[in-house]
């Protein structure tokens, strides 16, 4: 079923990606981390090859320019011939030259300027009407500036929702063999290498990185502008007006550094041409090899992600994350951009949010299957806690130290035969009903019901550090239940022995892989079964070993049944018997001391010591009368080497 899941999640996710990254939104998410990158990068060392000319403020105050008016070519043509002395490479024009000025002999002074210096002029796009339409058209400059320029280029910039963040790249068939303003700018030899069209412009940091003179500086003449400041420079000359606040600003925009101010378009243009002349504009790769690269990291992840549980799946998106967020801002710092911020951010937590959700539905499926399972042998509230655990319904065993318990019906035989089937059937359930409601209050394992018999377990598969007191505590419980389910006179008496002992066992699913229960199997267990047994030789209703009675002692007052060797067992074990209510301190005394004088073999002793108990505790009249018979025996058998063990040939 995983499997599956993953076959369906991973195409559904690797076009998901693929939507999103051919979408307006998939773009404007990987800008945002493209802005992101600069401004970790922060401000670099602007290139010394260009240098802004700036029409500002100060210009125009200190010039006596009017706002509301062109500016005047006389002060471009002065500006040129200066250029010239000073040792400027060229001059690149970010201002329209549309049509005659008001004085022919300026506008012929000027086309002798430009004619006489390297100069490159705009070109912009403008709009005229035809028939009713409005028609995109290239507006040149005036014809005698045109002719008498190095070059005329596109001063327009590619906008990407409001932002220049990519090169003008002129398609030659239709802007009739124009190249850029900064192509023109660079003026690079043809087969030198150029930026694509989804290159990046390298900025070196926000508006103001590439160095600047107001317009006014280069006229001056006291003091003279110092020459080593223009010598050998591409210079750009545009507006740089910061009269207007916020969109409204002329001729400026938006750039990756906006949080810090627009950037006027003089200074886009000549950081498009310092990066022409470097080679170190930001590469990008062509969108195809963008998205297989992609898909095929994407697709790697996700496969990732769906073998981890939810917490590694976690720690691995966020590895995954953090790993493309340092390579990304690494390659960017090199001149590459690496994409992937819609797979790393929206894509892989869907997809592992997805994976969660399905592992939940899954695991709980599990859980819900293991506690259903085990309510047959614990109580609800204990099967809640196993199936927490999705392990406990695979094959196999553990190896546990805990306490488990038989019960018997005494002479079931005998009462089965002499009532009807139907009846012994109801009789078990209601009985069983009763054993199994109190192994289950006091956090026992039913392992199963064998005949007339019940097996049950305490410290697994749920650990309890009080196993065995629990487990006493359900001996004593379920024979105050006998004594009321006698009383309903519903069915025929019962009289159930108990057996409680304390040792290590396998316990879990043993069996095939085909059919397997729960259980548990080791000597600890088998010892247990003998013990019950034991008591219709003692005529006690509950016995438990002494690594039991060790763990019960304080809360109970444990009397001694002796040194018993059960039947087909090699090992002696030391039996006890609790009683409720108890045995007075009066009684423990004389019981407990009369099973010390008969392992001393003092049989007269013995004799009377047990019989005083018993007269008043009729409870232990049997076990005495028991006693008695073996010191019988023993007077005659018994001899130095004997160590108060009583041997049972008989289960």
């Amino acid at each position: 079923m995983k499997a599956r899941f993953y076959l369906i999640v991973t195409p559904l996710a690797l076009l998901l990606h693929a939507l999103l990254y051919l979408s307006p939104r998939g773009e404007s998410i990987e800008n945002y981390f493209l802005d992101l990158w600069f401004n970790l990068r922060g401000t670099t060392a602007a290139s010394q090859e260009v240098l802004l000319v700036g029409m500002d403020e100060d210009s125009y105050q200190n010039l006596n320019v009017p706002f509301d008016q062109a500016w005047p070519r006389s002060l471009h043509a002065q500006l040129l011939r200066k250029l010239k002395v000073l040792g400027a490479k060229r001059a690149v024009f970010d201002v329209l030259f549309l049509g005659p000025g008001s004085d022919p002999e300026v506008d012929r002074e000027l086309s002798l300027a430009i004619k006489d210096f390297p100069t490159v002029l705009s070109v912009d796009f403008g709009l005229r009407e035809q028939d009713g339409y409005e028609l995109t058209e290239l507006l040149y400059p005036y014809e005698p500036f045109l002719n008498s320029a190095s070059q005329v280029a596109l001063a327009g910039v590619p906008e990407d929702t409001g932002y220049v963040r990519r090169f003008m790249i002129p398609d030659p068939e239709q802007m009739e063999g124009l190249a850029s303003l900064a192509q023109a700018a660079a003026a690079l030899p043809i087969d030198a290498p150029q930026p694509g069209t989804r290159d990046i412009i390298n900025y070196f940091g926000p508006s103001g990185s590439v160095e600047r003179l107001s317009y006014y500086q280069l006229l001056e003449e006291d003091p003279p502008l110092p020459a080593q400041l223009v010598k050998d420079k591409v210079v750009f000359i545009g507006l740089a007006l910061r009269s207007e606040l916020g969109p409204a600003q002329k001729d400026s925009f938006l750039t990756p550094f906006t949080q810090r101010g627009r950037t006027y378009g003089v200074e886009v243009h000549a950081t498009s041409a310092a990066n022409l002349l470097n080679r170190d504009w930001i590469r990008r790769a062509d969108p195809n090899i963008e998205l297989i690269v992609l898909s095929l990291l994407l697709g790697g992840a996700i496969t990732l992600l769906f073998t981890a549980r939810p917490l590694g799946g976690g720690l691995y998106l966020l590895a995954i994350s953090a790993l493309w967020f340092l390579i990304a801002n690494g390659c960017f710092r090199a001149g590459l951009f690496i994409p992937g911020a819609s797979a790393a951010l929206l894509v892989l937590p869907s997809t592992y949010l997805l994976s969660t959700f399905y592992f939940y539905l899954t695991t709980r499926k599990a859980q819900r299957q293991i506690q259903r399972a085990f309510e047959f042998y614990i109580s609800p509230e204990m099967a809640r806690t196993v199936s927490l655990n999705p392990e406990a319904l695979k094959l196999g065993g553990k190896k546990e130290i805990a306490t488990v318990m038989f019960t018997d019906i005494a002479g079931f035989s005998r009462i089965s035969e002499s009532i009807e089937a139907e009846q012994v059937a109801a009789m078990l359930n209601a009985y069983f009903t009763e054993v199994m409601d109190e192994i289950f209050q006091n956090d026992g394992t039913l392992i199963k019901f064998i005949g007339d018999a019940a097996f049950a377990i305490w410290g697994a598969p749920v650990k309890s550090e009080d196993h065995a007191l629990k487990a006493c505590q359900t001996a004593l419980k379920i024979q105050q239940e006998v004594v009321r389910f006698n009383a309903s006179k519903r069915f025929p008496p019962l009289n159930t022995r108990i057996g409680v002992h304390t040792g290590p066992m396998v316990v879990g699913n043993l069996g095939s892989s085909r059919r397997f229960d729960f259980t548990a199997v080791g000597d600890a267990v088998n010892l247990c079964s003998r013990i019950e047994g034991i008591n219709k030789y003692l005529g006690t209703s509950i016995l438990v070993s002494d690594t039991v009675a060790e763990q019960i002692d304080g809360t109970f007052t444990p009397l001694s049944m002796g040194a018993i060797q059960p039947a087909g067992k090699d090992d002696v074990v030391e039996l006890f018997t609790i009683l409720t209510p108890e045995a007075t301190e009066d009684v423990s005394k004389l019981w407990n001391g009369g099973i010390q004088h008969f392992k001393q073999q003092s049989w007269e002793h013995a004799t009377k010591w047990l019989l005083e108990a018993a007269s008043l505790d009729s409870r232990l009249m049997e076990p005495a009368n028991f006693f008695i018979e073996q010191t019988e025996q023993l007077r005659v058998s018994a001899d130095n080497n004997w160590k108060g063990e009583i041997v049972l040939f008989e289960k």
